[in-house]
């Protein structure tokens, strides 16, 4: 399952949603042109021919809204930040949750960029001739009306929807760049190794091996990733799992194994279903009944539940004391898989 991290960086520049008002107020104008042919002609001859007319359309409708644009983009950030929307699984589930969970700031937009839109409204077209009467009941109070809600509806959900899903596509690209760039890296890597595995000597079989290589895969294939990149190791459902960057991936050695072979300076069983990476490590407190809560610093921060028990051992871990490696055997195993 890709993961894909919400950096917003479409989202948060303007200009391109500024691009598709344009175009959304352009095909409407365009549309209205087919249907009302004679009334438009006769209002492009009331303001004294074209020229006039489009300047009237650009600062009666073209610049206030895009101070629209502006303010929905804004509370759309501004929501990502208060809910804490960083990452999101690329799952039809999880990317229909993740835009409902935008919809009612969308449709509570109006009540805030109403306002603002409309006074903008007002100072470009009533200049110099300016009355607060008229902006009262014309401009400010005279909007709020569910048929002016219901036209600003379509225009802005598809603004909102349009933008969010660029930008959510972006981020996958971007994040899919990175990914593959990764896995090249890796191969070149996985090449040199064995290149140079292949002009030495075998190690000693009780030999720590810093680069560990592992094979993974997942629904979407196979990969060999370095151990390092874990975040942690587990076991579910008699299975045993990486959790990398990239998502969570099938492994084929079990824990007994990887605690074996693993770094001990680098990685920790915490408990008998998890093996951590120290980098992955975000902190530590105490939780109820004499455990502990550990979170790590993965995207949705996963948070292990610790026995005092194996607290001690962890926190001489963290500070570089690490303990002494114990032999396991299959009988471990079995327990480890039924444990989760």
């Amino acid at each position: 399952m890709i993961t894909v991290q919400l950096t917003r960086k479409y989202l948060r520049n303007p200009i391109y949603s500024i691009g598709i008002l344009l175009v959304i107020v352009v095909a409407m104008e365009g549309v209205s042109w087919s249907y009302i042919y004679s009334s438009k002609l006769d209002r492009v001859i009331k303001y004294g021919g074209f020229g006039p007319y489009m300047w009237l359309f650009v600062r009666s409708i073209i610049i206030p809204e895009i101070f629209t644009v502006l303010i929905l983009l804004s509370l759309l950030n501004q929501q990502h930040k208060y809910f804490h929307f960083k990452a999101i699984a690329l799952t039809p589930r999880a990317v229909f949750h993740y835009q409902l969970k935008l919809l009612p700031v969308v449709l509570l937009a109006f009540f805030i960029f109403n306002p603002i839109t409309e006074t903008v409204r007002f100072a470009l077209e009533k200049f110099p001739d300016y009355s607060f009467q008229n902006y009262l009941d014309s401009f400010l109070i005279g909007t709020f009306s569910g048929e002016i809600y219901l036209r600003y509806l379509i225009p802005i959900l598809l603004i909102a929807y349009i933008s969010v899903n660029i930008s959510l596509l972006s981020d996958y690209l971007r994040e899919r760049q990175r990914v593959q760039q990764e896995a090249e890296s890796e191969s070149a890597m996985m090449a040199q190794v064995i290149d140079q595995l292949s002009n030495s000597q075998p190690a000693p079989p009780n030999q720590t091996d810093q680069k560990l290589y592992l094979r993974g895969k997942n629904a979407h294939g196979e990969i060999t990733f370095l151990s390092t990149e874990a975040y942690f190791f587990t076991v579910e459902d008699r299975s045993y799992y990486a959790e990398l960057p990239r998502g969570r991936y099938l492994v084929t050695k079990t824990l007994n194994e990887l605690e074996t072979e693993l770094d001990q300076v680098q990685f920790f069983r915490i408990k008998r279903d998890y093996i951590v990476n120290k980098e992955a490590i975000l902190n530590y407190a105490y939780w109820e009944n004499g455990k502990y809560i550990v979170r790590l610093n993965t995207p949705d921060n996963h948070e292990v539940i610790v026995p005092r028990a194996r607290m001690h051992e962890f926190k001489e871990w963290l500070q570089g004391n690490a303990p002494p490696r114990t032999d396991t055997d299959s009988t471990a195993d079995t327990l480890e898989v039924a444990s989760s």
